[in-house]
């Protein structure tokens, strides 16, 4: 008898934890497999594109000839490190022209007397000042961009030095050959 309640008393003890494992597993098995069976099913049919003839003869006139204009013009090509080495040399230059413009309005400002000739000096002051950081800004930019395109032209040209080294094969007979003694 008492061999009995010990027994029962483990019964009872255990199925709590039994209880305990089953659930937890269920949630786990829970988590996991929701987010499964929520995913969307993944199609695998290739759908084309429909021509564009098709697309375009149901709209009006005029919205045809301005699809047609966008879809005949072709994209620009992005600018390439030169490309971008004349564009810093261009504002450059455009900077000088502009700056040389509003010192001629400041002085003629000034000779026509709408401004005093010490406001004059400030303004032209002002715009060269403004003017040498532009230009000291895009003469930076030059020289670091042209520096990046003379090494990489350098290390371009030592890859292909040593690609032709490499792909040289010398042959060289034997001593005891019959190409030895000729």
């Amino acid at each position: 008898m008492i061999r009995r309640v010990r027994y029962d008393v483990q019964l009872a003890r255990g199925a709590p934890m039994k209880l305990r494992t089953i659930l937890v597993a269920i949630a786990i098995l829970g988590t996991v497999l929701h987010p499964a069976a929520a995913q969307a099913k993944k199609r695998t049919t290739q759908v084309d594109a429909p021509p564009l003839e098709r697309v375009l003869s149901g709209r009006s006139m005029q919205s045809n000839a301005v699809l047609s204009d966008v879809i005949a013009r072709k994209p620009e090509m992005p600018l390439g490190p030169q490309d971008i080495l004349i564009s810093y040399e261009i504002a450059m230059s455009l900077v000088a022209e502009k700056t040389s413009a509003d010192v001629s309005v400041i002085v003629q400002a000034q000779q026509t007397n709408q401004i005093t000739r010490e406001r004059a000096e400030y303004l032209v002051l002002q715009s060269y000042q403004m003017a040498m950081m532009q230009y000291q800004v895009l003469s930076a930019l030059h020289d670091v961009l042209k520096n990046d395109i003379d090494e990489a032209a350098g290390q371009q040209a030592r890859q292909s030095l040593k690609a032709t080294s490499s792909d040289t094969v010398l042959v060289a007979p034997f001593p005891g050959s019959a190409a030895a003694s000729r």
